[in-house]
């Protein structure tokens, strides 16, 4: 679209804003926007696009006044004026909106037509090797702030969720995630130390555990997550608990053996749900698309519209139709599973957990109610 159109005086941007699917490709939430930026560079070397980026602030800023759309599509007329807009991106009703807004471009681009593909990254660490949990359904993300560290950066990151219980019954479980960042291309060094998860609270939270520890990995050296679920209880004369003081300490060296070392960080985790955080692919991904190929009703490797369930056409066609026919052709369903866990697809992603059917985020309710 952009090859097509930047000639006849319509500027295309992409915006990037909090990471909707933590996980795929392994890449996590930004702390700060030094690494959002970072984020932006990689793509634009990994996808070679062309087309300028702008980098939302921490605070999610461009996201919420574009009502936080996931996957939002916006066409701006030269005034300022919001002409188009769709909650989620769509390349055939676009092409279509631009044609009626600015006329039919010479050329039609397709996908196939671009110079690259993404290309999934290549680390000789081991990954894999750490059984993924159980998981219950219905986990949502809980607010953080990571404190301050001037010594490293965040090379590992956590990552914490609650189960709906927990608000609504005052008891239930949390899962506390740690995630090494590949933008700074460590490992763990498993032959050093474990994973260790410490929190202290006032009281207003009874855990099962206070301190919790990675368990014993057979591989020297690795790059999956370290998880723990663990019982929680709220005490309900607290309408919302005391936000829990983390320490996570854990030993990590980078791929080009320059450096090992044993890193200790601070969090302040909030029991305040959220969506900037996004939703594990765990969660979206098996749930929305490991088995779309289940909708082909004639068997004949494609998917049309009258295939695809009510209401998400749009859905699937923007994320598999690369040739912008209106048919998901069998290639391109392949071609589309291929951009995630690194080549593995997404049937490799498993975590024992199911969709919250109905999710609603509690954000805007009262807490404890």
């Amino acid at each position: 679209m952009y090859r097509d159109y930047r000639n006849k005086d319509v500027q295309f941007f992409y915006v990037y804003k909090s990471v909707e699917h933590p996980e795929i490709n392994g890449y996590v939430s930004a702390f700060n926007i030094e690494e959002r930026i970072k984020h932006i560079e990689i793509a634009k070397t990994r996808f070679k696009s062309e087309i300028p980026w702008i980098c939302d602030t921490m605070d999610n800023a461009v996201k919420n006044a574009f009502g936080k759309a996931p996957n939002g599509e916006f066409v701006i007329d030269p005034q300022g004026k919001i002409v188009r807009k769709r909650f989620w991106s769509n390349p055939v009703t676009l092409r279509r909106d631009l044609e009626e807004l600015v006329g039919k471009s010479k050329t039609t681009t397709t996908v196939d037509d671009l110079p690259a593909v993404f290309m999934p990254e290549t680390r000789k660490i081991a990954s894999g090797v750490v059984p993924k949990l159980d998981l219950p359904k219905g986990l949502m993300p809980l607010r953080i702030q990571p404190q301050a560290d001037e010594e490293n950066p965040f090379f590992a990151k956590l990552r914490v969720e609650a189960s709906r219980q927990l608000f609504t019954n005052k008891e239930g479980q949390m899962l506390f995630s740690v995630y090494l960042d590949p933008i700074y291309k460590v490992h763990w060094n498993n032959r050093a130390g474990k994973v260790k998860i410490e929190f202290v609270t006032d009281g207003s939270m009874t855990f099962q555990k206070t301190e919790l520890l990675s368990k014993e990995v057979l591989e020297d050296a690795d790059i999956d997550p370290r998880q723990f679920l663990v019982n929680a209880v709220a005490n309900v004369d607290k309408e919302e608990p005391t936000p829990l003081r983390v320490t996570v300490t854990y030993t990590v060296c980078d791929d080009a053996e320059t450096f090992c070392r044993e890193v200790s960080q601070k969090y302040i985790v909030m029991f305040q749900p959220t969506r900037d955080l996004g939703s594990r692919p765990g969660i979206f991904l098996n749930s929305m698309f490991a088995d779309v190929r289940d909708f082909d009703k004639n068997g004949d490797g494609n998917l049309t519209a009258d295939e695809l369930p009510e209401g998400k056409v749009t859905l699937y066609v923007g994320h598999m139709d690369y040739n912008g026919n209106e048919i998901i052709e069998k290639d391109e369903i392949d071609r589309f599973m291929k951009m995630f866990n690194n080549g593995a697809g997404v049937d490799a992603y498993d975590d024992g957990g199911k969709p919250d059917e109905g999710h609603k985020d509690l954000e805007d309710e009262p807490k404890g109610e």
